[in-house]
């Protein structure tokens, strides 16, 4: 029961190479970023380098500063809706649907190479969507009061899992259909799943959710090193230790296991206790201080200035990530439409 609400700091596998380029420690410390790539870093440094900040509309017609009030508002390429959702000016060049046709058709080409070795894939080991962004509670701290008065600092709905995954295969699946579908480690190749990527992608495993995914991480890590996003955390932080939370930054307290469930007991099979009202107590002073401060205004418009200017400089590559993309999407509909 209890580990279907899981805490804010297990999504951090999501944030790691964007934590490693922004410079927001807090959460850093809870992942590796062995994966961030050079040319991710290099962008990250040219961002932060940057001697001119972009400009942003005025704050004043994004934020009536009431606490009572959840934050909403359009403006600058962004919209932060009451409920903590918000739009960026990169999400325009993903589609949910279109990556979620493209993991389909790669579960087709993978049965088929299955097959061919005379084994059948597992249902386990299939894949029903295609690779999701971070939620921006989980980019920016919490944002939703409603949720955070019930679940504190735990995701305010049930983790989406997809079917399958590496976790559960060794305990379900006979080693040698892991082997056949993941790849052998002691030999060359990356099995039937990496043949169905490399089939449907063609020469150049680079997409676009990929360059998106790059682009994100330098826009934020940009915004993390602007001064006015740097003065609207320390605002949150005076608030909040004006109300007797010392934290550094609005991703602090979620990873704080002092703070998660402190008073309770933890359950029996769970690794921390419920919510209990001393945390809920202060995620909801949390967000009446990203209120109070500006802060959440201040870090999704600064956020989406950044997106507009790494658009602009990068227009010829993403144009031919998304000429590719269609390529791909065409030939993963043909894939499914013909059962593979």
């Amino acid at each position: 029961m209890y580990e279907s609400r899981r805490p804010l700091w297990t999504a951090v596998a999501a944030l790691t190479a964007v934590l490693a380029l922004g410079g927001c420690g807090s959460a850093s410390t809870d992942g590796d970023t062995s994966g961030t790539s050079a040319a991710g870093a290099t962008a990250g440094a040219t961002a932060r380098a940057r001697a001119a900040e972009p400009s942003i509309p005025s704050l004043g017609t994004a934020t009536s500063g009431d606490p009572a009030k959840p934050v909403a508002f359009t403006g600058g390429g962004a919209v932060l809706r009451p409920d903590g959702s918000m739009t960026l000016p990169l999400d325009s060049y993903v589609s949910a649907p279109d990556e979620t046709t493209i993991v389909l058709a790669e579960n087709e080409l993978a049965k088929q190479c299955m097959r061919a070795q005379g084994m059948e894939l597992p249902a386990s080991l299939l894949l029903t969507s295609g690779p999701e962004a971070p939620a921006p509670y989980v980019l920016y701290g919490l944002i939703d009061m409603d949720a955070a008065k019930v679940y504190g600092y735990r995701e305010p709905s049930p983790p989406h899992r997809s079917k399958g995954g590496t976790a559960a295969a060794p305990a379900k699946v006979a080693p040698a259909v892991v082997r056949a579908y993941f790849g052998d480690p002691k030999k060359p190749g990356g099995g039937c799943e990496g043949d169905a990527r490399k089939k449907l992608g063609g020469p150049n495993p680079t997409t676009l959710l990929m360059h998106v995914q790059e682009l994100r991480s330098v826009s934020l890590g940009a915004t993390y090193q602007d001064s006015r996003v740097k003065a609207a955390v320390s605002r949150w932080s005076v608030c909040m230790k004006r109300a007797g939370y010392d934290y550094a930054d609005p991703l602090a307290p979620g990873h704080d296991r002092t703070l998660l469930g402190r008073g309770l007991p933890v359950p029996p099979g769970a690794t921390l206790p419920p919510p209990s009202p001393a945390e809920i107590s202060a995620a909801v002073t949390d967000i009446t201080c990203k209120r109070r401060t500006g802060y959440l205004q201040t870090v999704v418009l600064v956020s989406a200035a950044y997106e507009r200017e790494l658009i602009e400089e990068r227009a010829r590559p993403l144009r031919a990530a998304q000429d590719e993309q269609k390529r791909k999407l065409r030939s993963a509909k043909e894939i499914l439409r013909d059962g593979g």
